[in-house]
């Protein structure tokens, strides 16, 4: 009986990760969201009594998740849509509760090549006390994961600037373990340095040593 679903969206690949173009060649950029990808659906899938479906419309991300054990609902949202990640998330949690109503809803961002599997299970017990939950992000500002343990409470998905507050003003509880792999989605060079010092997975680690990981910014062949 699968007991909790996990959302994780993913944008297409040519518009990820625009705050890394500096520093990563687009096609470079699309792999590293790949193996990002890969290494957070491994947190996830592991889990028992757990579904991963990856919310996208573009087509490697698709076979990717296929290929790692997750399944795929095609992103709904129209063209013109003013909020399409959350109006996606939103539209699939809808589509998963009407038919699974007492299932327990997270959505995950798909960045998380830092996450544990233990720190997963960490969050949803804890999140199961207060019915909706959140993990704040590194940044403090973001959110890294959103649950709705309540059979009789919609997902809410509030992403975007300042996610934080908005969840926790809806009524959502900001999670207090420590769960660093879980709270560490990477957008910046500053990030991936902090989650390579964490512990990657190995897809990610393989993109990595494959560029090199050479930062533009320190002296050539320093790598951290």
């Amino acid at each position: 009986m699968t007991a909790v679903h996990v959302l994780v969206p993913v944008k297409a690949l040519g518009l990820a990760k625009t705050r890394l173009a500096h520093a990563l060649e687009p096609s470079t950029r699309s792999d590293l969201v790949i193996a990002m990808l890969i290494d957070t659906l491994a947190a996830v899938v592991g889990l028992p009594e757990t579904v991963a479906t990856v919310v996208t419309s573009d087509p490697v991300a698709t076979e990717v998740a296929f290929a790692h054990g997750a399944q795929v609902l095609p992103d709904p949202v129209h063209r013109g849509e003013s909020d399409p990640l959350n109006a996606a998330l939103g539209l699939a949690a809808r589509r998963i509760r009407a038919e699974s109503p007492g299932i327990d809803l997270v959505a995950l961002q798909a960045d998380l090549p830092a996450l544990r599997s233990s720190e997963l299970t960490t969050a949803l017990t804890e999140a199961r006390s207060f019915g909706t939950a959140i993990v704040v992000d590194h940044t403090g500002d973001g959110t890294s994961a959103l649950f709705q343990c309540r059979p009789d409470r919609p997902l809410e998905p509030m992403f975007g600037i300042q996610s934080a507050r908005r969840h926790i003003r809806s009524g959502a509880r900001a999670l207090t373990d420590p769960l660093d792999g879980l709270r560490l989605d990477v957008d910046t060079l500053d990030d991936l340095e902090a989650a390579v010092r964490l512990g990657i997975g190995d897809a990610t680690s393989q993109v990595l040593d494959r560029i090199g990981f050479l930062l533009p910014e320190r002296a050539p062949g320093v790598r951290r």
